[in-house]
């Protein structure tokens, strides 16, 4: 067996060999690692809350330990996140702008773990104490910065306020709770618009939306909606709802593996298939 990176080569009894490649294999793991550092991070914020209101020595080596165990969940966990980036499908800037924030996670815990030490060794010194707290609630804030983007990649920008009260949408997202202009359009676009839009916003913008691009496809933009994805197939065929493979991926049954939108997520219910059918069926036309 040889070990090569991130590949593993092993010969069979009959001479040939298969390739193995971790980084597919492990990239899934980041969804489940991430959450050990900021589980371990709001606790340290927890007990050092408590600290300050309850001066304990005790807490001390407990609150070190729980640092220690955050920087390595949180080395592990961007070292997963790097691979699943490199699996591709997701908006290259979205990407770079949770590869920053998240890379910077663990730097931050490794600088709290410094000025814990130092406010320590000096815990006659307010000014390192100081230090130390404000470096932490700085990490904290990092991670709920990191944890914000890489869920707008998982489940689009929206996800957390979708469903929140106007005036909560106006103020995080004004765009999204703007009205569309449909002035100028034609009727088939304005069935767009009013109809076919928002179905695709609320069931399939999280994994083929601006974001995120599952199998190279990106229903927010007509000519990449039209063409489709990874597949090669005509995702929609104006006028032709049978030859569209779009169809032909809501149609499946709930439990196939490649039903659109997929097991876990929010499926469409079969007056949303009949609008988008109809919609195919006029022409499919998109502002």
């Amino acid at each position: 067996m040889i070990l090569s990176g991130l590949s593993v080569q092993a010969a069979d009894p009959a001479g040939s060999s298969d390739l193995f490649h971790w980084s597919p294999f492990l990239a899934p793991f980041h969804s489940v690692v991430l959450h050990f550092p900021i589980g371990f991070l709001t606790v340290v914020g927890i007990l050092e809350f408590y600290r300050m209101i309850r001066p304990s020595e005790a807490l001390r080596p407990v609150i070190a330990l729980i640092l220690w165990l955050s920087l390595g969940a949180g080395i592990v966990a961007a070292g997963f996140g790097w691979m699943r980036a490199g699996t591709g499908g997701y908006d290259l800037e979205a990407v770079e702008l949770h590869r920053t924030y998240g890379m910077a996670v663990p730097v931050m815990t490794l600088a709290t773990l410094v000025f814990q030490k130092l406010a320590f060794r000096n815990d006659s010194c307010r000014i390192w104490i100081g230090l130390y707290r404000g470096v932490l609630v700085g990490t904290l804030l990092l991670v709920g910065v990191a944890g914000h983007l890489g869920g707008n990649l998982t489940h689009g920008a929206n996800y957390l306020v979708k469903n929140a009260p106007a005036f909560i949408r106006e103020l995080v997202e004004p765009e999204a709770a703007a009205q569309v202009q449909t002035s100028g359009l034609s009727d088939q676009q304005s069935l767009y618009v009013e109809t076919i839009m928002p179905i695709l916003k609320e069931k399939c913008y999280s994994c083929h939306g601006p974001e995120k691009q599952k199998g190279g496809y990106r229903l927010d933009l007509p000519e990449i909606a039209l063409k489709g994805g990874d597949s090669g197939e005509p995702a929609i065929v104006p006028g032709d709802p049978i030859r569209s493979y779009l169809v032909e991926r809501i149609l499946l049954p709930p439990d196939d593996d490649d039903v659109m939108p997929p097991s876990g997520k929010q499926a469409l219910a079969s007056d949303e298939i009949g609008m988008i059918l109809d919609w195919i069926r006029k022409g499919a036309a998109m502002p």
